[in-house]
């Protein structure tokens, strides 16, 4: 009886130590200044030249509820501005981006640190034209 004890306590503890380790959402709770866009944008087909504006304005929050708020603009294929709450959640290699008013969005991890952040995503605009974005967000 006494080692079966020592062993469920063991197990108990050591099951505390690995739960302990900072999960890969803990990083991206914060908020998060939007400092690199960049884009491609992808028409009938054909691919344009990378554009990027280096100078965005904004931030990016995710709070550790599992929602967020985005109040950022830039600037290429006209002014662009994001700006409301969303819900998200995140794996080792995607951002799940889930907006009420438009597309839901996945973002693919490029640079994951606690630091920075860089992912990529896509938008439809119309039945011919998408943007491949790159996003960068540091803190």
């Amino acid at each position: 009886m006494r080692k079966l004890q020592v062993i469920v306590v063991l197990f108990a503890f050591s099951t505390m130590i690995t739960g302990c380790r900072k999960g890969i959402d803990k990083v991206l709770i914060g908020t998060w200044n939007v400092t690199r866009v960049e884009g491609v944008l992808n028409s009938g087909g054909t691919s344009s030249a990378p554009v990027t504006d280096e100078n965005p304005t904004g931030t990016i929050t995710f709070k550790g509820n599992g929602t967020g708020e985005q109040n950022y603009s830039f600037e290429f294929f006209g002014t662009q501005q994001q700006t409301g709450s969303f819900k998200w959640s995140a794996t080792e290699d995607l951002i799940i981006i889930e907006r009420t008013t438009e597309s839901d969005m996945e973002w693919t991890r490029i640079i994951d640190t606690e630091n920075r952040q860089v992912a990529t995503y896509n938008i439809l605009r119309n039945a011919e034209q998408n943007v491949d974005y790159t996003l960068t967000l540091e803190k």
